[in-house]
Parts: structure tokens; C-alpha cells; sequence
């Protein structure tokens, strides 16, 4: 899966990404600075994933996630960065590619949430 990592996303979990496997573009690898819909204007053109910890993708009117590869939004606050990757991890394991697919994924420290944009296949 290709991923758009936003600037705010802690390091642990972009490297976790990618030793699972997933190609990930870092937002602080030569983007530095660009805002939100310019995020989301690369990853629609290129069918990215976007991941990131702002809230503010979680808005679908304003970021479709059907209109880039997916969205998935942390919302794991106020904890270390150790906590916050173990967290990511035990959830992150219980999501499908077709689950983020087009879709708005939410990952808090309880528990994740899919608001899907198109139909379930299957």
C-alpha cells in the first residue's frame, strides 16, 4: 500500500509502516510545511493513503476519502510515543487494505472506527 505520512505522525510509526511493508512518502522527506489540502491534493493524484494525527482529515466533506486510496486519522493523545506506537500496533493489525480503501479509518486508544464511503464486496 502506498501511504502519505503526515509531518505530525510520529517517526515509530512511519518506520513500523514500512517494516510491514507498505511504501511510505514521509511528509518530512523534501514537503516540509505544505498544508493540508496540498496533502491531500498529492495523495488523490497519486492514490495514496494519507495518515496522519490532524483531526481536521477527519472531515469528509472537506478531505473525501474516496477521492485519494484512504484516510486514516490517530487519535491516540497525551501519551509517549512508545505508548502511542504500541497502541497504533494492536489496532493497525485488526484493519484490512479494503477497510481503509476510499475510507475514513479512525484509530483511538480503545478502538477503531471505518466510516466507509462505498459498499462492502463479500
Amino acid at each position: 500500500m502506498k501511504i502519505f505520512a503526515n509531518e505530525n505522525l510520529f517517526e515509530p510509526i512511519i518506520n513500523y509502516l514500512r517494516k510491514t511493508g507498505h511504501d511510505v512518502l514521509g511528509v518530512r522527506e523534501g514537503f516540509s510545511g505544505i498544508s493540508d489540502d496540498e496533502i491531500y491534493r498529492r495523495a488523490c493524484k497519486e492514490k495514496m493513503v494519507i495518515i496522519t494525527m490532524d483531526k481536521d482529515f477527519s472531515r469528509m466533506f472537506r478531505f473525501p476519502p474516496e477521492k485519494c486510496a484512504g484516510i486514516i486519522v490517530v487519535k491516540i493523545y497525551k501519551r509517549t510515543v512508545e505508548k502511542t506506537l504500541e497502541l497504533f500496533k494492536k489496532h493497525y493489525v485488526s484493519i484490512s487494505e479494503k477497510d481503509i480503501s476510499k475510507n475514513l479509518v479512525i484509530i483511538t486508544a480503545d478502538e477503531v472506527r471505518i466510516h466507509r464511503t462505498t459498499k462492502r464486496q463479500g
